[in-house]
């Protein structure tokens, strides 16, 4: 094998050697996100640093065919990727297929937990660094229960942060435009189809805690019930229902409005953080407020 890794998609956007750009792109550029992330995440590190962007470059080759593209890594002998630059990249490529499939396989059995109606309980063993080995036994998962076992916390970590490129990659996997798509390091694979789907998508819940925040209303899609609070330099995507559509008109564009608001959570994001807020009543404070 003359690359680090191969990534290969087949499908009628690429037919007789004539790519669909849109599909191309999605494509090239979700990849370059996945692999940057887990890089990152293998090193231990939340994102890619501009000192990581200054050690690690990617030299891509593409073969005409369905779709083929030839990666090597690019490494340079610096202190912290050492370990992975001495085999010209293979051990990292090898790692980065590893974790990109735990990492799916994670987002699938906490699928499996919302669809079945149970919370999603992570149990995780073993410790940050970079020298932990990944294996096809990382995720395991008890479906009595809706626990789920890993064992490298990057695997979690790698589930969070790949979310938005691999979304934007099962988009593209319709099972006609594109039928799969394969990553192989020398000595692993993974392949992305159809059937994984189901982890794109949104398994928002309102909790019960009620907030005030005190703000102004911006961005407003009145139509569509959307809009976002500004509140002490922050933004804050909001909805509301019809009933207080009629208030919210006469708010917006007003500062210092006091919104009654629910926090707004995502479980298919695998984390308890608050992604927006649904108002209950709005007021202006120089105006009495039912609360």
């Amino acid at each position: 094998m003359t690359q680090d890794l191969r990534i290969y998609a087949k499908g009628l956007a690429f037919s007789d050697g004539v790519y669909d750009l849109r599909t191309l792109e999605a494509l090239i550029t979700n990849y370059r996100k996945i692999l940057d992330r887990l890089v990152a995440v293998q090193l231990g590190k939340k994102q890619v640093s501009p000192d990581l962007k200054s050690q690690l470059d990617y030299d891509v080759c593409i073969n005409q065919g369905s779709i083929e593209l030839l990666i090597n890594f690019a490494l340079e002998h610096r202190e912290y990727i050492a370990a992975f630059a001495a085999d010209g990249g293979a051990a990292l490529s090898k790692v980065i297929v590893t974790l990109l499939r735990d990492a799916v396989k994670l987002r699938e059995k906490a699928s499996e937990c919302i669809e079945k109606g149970l919370p999603i309980n992570i149990n995780i063993s073993n410790s940050f660094n970079i020298g932990t080995k990944i294996t096809n036994t990382n995720v395991s998962y008890d479906e009595n229960t809706g626990t789920i076992l890993i064992n490298d916390p990057k695997i979690l970590w790698a589930a969070q942060v790949t979310r938005s490129p691999v979304n934007g990659l099962l988009s593209q996997v319709d099972g006609k435009s594109v039928e799969f798509i394969d990553i192989n390091s020398a000595s692993d694979e993974f392949r992305f189809t159809p059937d994984q789907r189901n982890i794109i998508g949104k398994q928002k819940e309102e909790l019960p805690t009620t907030l005030n925040i005190i703000g102004r209303l911006d961005m407003v899609a009145f139509s569509a019930h959307r809009g976002s609070i500004i509140s002490d330099g922050e933004r804050f995507s909001v909805t509301w229902d019809d009933q207080i559509r009629s208030k919210m008109q006469k708010l917006a564009d007003i500062e210092g409005v006091i919104f009654k608001v629910r926090p707004v959570v995502d479980h298919k994001r695998l984390d308890n953080e608050t992604i927006g807020f649904h108002v209950l009543d709005c007021g202006n404070p120089q105006q009495s407020f039912k609360v």
